[in-house]
C-alpha cells in the first residue's frame, strides 16, 4: 500500500505502540512527584511526539499524493495535467525527504529510492555539464548507489547535448535535488549559457492487489470441445482502481485461463502506468529546466564554480576533486 515506505512506516507504527502509555504516565501524580523519572518520561514521550508527527506527515504526503494522482483522469487539458504532474513530482520528493529523517530517527535502513536525471547542455556548458556528471555518478557508486540506463546525446557541433540515467539508492533525491535547475555559465562578459540539470522521482514497479481486482467465472464459447460446455473455465478479470477488464478463454484450463489473464491485466497496467510516469517525468523535468538564477554558476573564462549558499564554494576551482564534492554534497544536505 505504501511502496518502498511500507517498512519505514511500520516501523513507526511499532515504535509508536507505547506513545498512548507513555503520555498517560505523565499525568499520574506518582510520577510527577519524583522529578528525575518525570523527566525521564516527559524526554521518551517527546521523542515519540516528534516520530509520530513525522510519520503523520509521511502518510499525509502520500495521500495527498494518491489524490493529486486521481485528478488526472478528469483535467480537461494539458496545461492542467501539467500542473498535475509537477504537482505529483512535489509531493514523491516531499515524501523522501520526510522518509529520510523518519528512518534517522528510527536508526533505521533508508527507502531505496529510484531517480530519474537529466543533464541538457550547450555547447560550452557542456564542458562543464559533462565533468559535473562524473562527479556526480562518482560519488552516487561511492556511496552505494547504482546506475542504469545511461543515455548520451551528441549535437551536430560533436558536443554533448543531453545526459540522462537512472540512479537507484539511498537518499538519492535528498543528495541530488539541491543540484537541479538551469544553471550559468558565464563565457564573456555580456555572454552566457546554461547548464540544465533535472532529477524526479522515478517510478518503482508495484504488485497488484488481489483486492484490486474482480473475478469472474463462466462457461466458454470459444474452441476447446466438449469440456466448455461443462466446466466453467473461461474466466474475466477486472482491475477495480483502473476498470481494466480481461477475458481469458482459450484454454480447456480455469487455471490457465486466470493466469493468462492476470499476465494480460499486468500487462496493460504496467503499460498504462508507464504512459503516464513518462508524462510526468517530463513536465517535471521541463519545469525544472526553467528553473532560473540558481545558487550554482560557473565561470568558462576562471574554470571556477560558485554556489552562493555555501561560502567554501564561492569561486572555487572546477572540476572539484572527489573529495571536494562529497564535502560540497554534505554541505548542501546540511542547509
Amino acid at each position: 500500500m505504501y511502496g518502498i515506505y511500507g517498512d519505514i512506516i511500520s516501523a513507526a507504527e511499532r515504535t509508536l505502540d507505547c506513545f498512548d502509555e507513555t503520555k498517560e504516565l505523565l499525568e499520574y501524580p506518582e510520577v510527577q512527584a519524583d522529578k528525575a523519572y518525570y523527566l525521564s518520561v516527559l524526554a521518551k514521550y517527546n521523542n515519540l511526539k516528534l516520530l509520530k508527527d513525522k510519520l503523520c506527515a509521511l502518510l499525509s504526503a502520500l495521500e495527498e499524493q494518491r489524490q493529486v494522482t486521481a485528478l488526472l483522469s478528469d483535467a480537461g487539458s494539458d496545461e492542467e495535467r501539467a500542473t498535475i504532474y509537477e504537482e505529483i513530482s512535489s509531493l514523491k520528493v516531499k515524501a523522501s525527504m520526510i522518509s529520510a529523517a523518519l528512518s534517522d530517527a528510527l536508526a533505521c535502513k533508508h527507502a531505496e529510492e529510484r531517480a530519474y536525471c537529466r543533464f541538457k547542455f550547450k555547447e560550452v556548458s557542456s564542458r562543464f555539464g559533462t565533468v559535473l556528471y562524473s562527479l556526480i555518478k562518482s560519488y552516487l557508486l561511492s556511496h552505494g548507489a547504482k546506475i542504469e540506463d545511461e543515455k548520451t546525446v551528441c549535437a551536430k557541433g560533436g558536443y554533448v547535448q543531453e545526459i540522462s540515467f537512472i540512479a537507484e539508492g539511498t537518499n538519492v533525491l535528498t543528495r541530488l535535488i539541491p543540484l537541479t535547475g538551469a544553471h550559468k555559465v558565464y563565457i564573456a562578459q555580456a555572454k552566457s549559457e546554461e547548464l540544465c540539470f533535472a532529477v524526479t522521482p522515478a517510478a518503482s514497479v508495484e504488485s497488484i492487489s488481489e483486492s484490486d481486482l474482480k473475478i469472474d467465472i463462466f462457461h466458454s464459447h470459444g474452441a476447446g470441445g466438449q469440456n466448455i460446455n461443462k466446466v466453467e473455465t473461461a474466466v474475466r478479470i477486472t482491475h477495480i482502481p483502473t476498470g481494466i477488464s480481461v477475458v481469458c478463454q482459450d484454454e480447456r484450463s480455469q487455471l490457465k485461463n486466470k493466469k493468462r489473464a492476470l499476465e494480460t491485466i499486468e500487462k496493460r497496467i504496467r503499460e498504462r502506468s508507464e504512459q503516464a510516469e513518462k508524462k510526468r517525468i517530463e513536465a517535471d523535468i521541463c519545469a525544472q529546466h526553467l528553473k532560473k538564477n540558481t545558487p550554482i554558476s560557473f565561470d568558462a573564462a576562471g574554470n571556477t564554480m560558485t554556489d552562493t549558499r555555501l561560502k567554501a564554494f564561492t569561486k572555487t576551482a572546477f572540476p572539484l576533486t572527489d573529495e571536494q564534492f562529497t564535502s560540497y554534497i554534505n554541505g548542501l544536505k546540511a542547509l
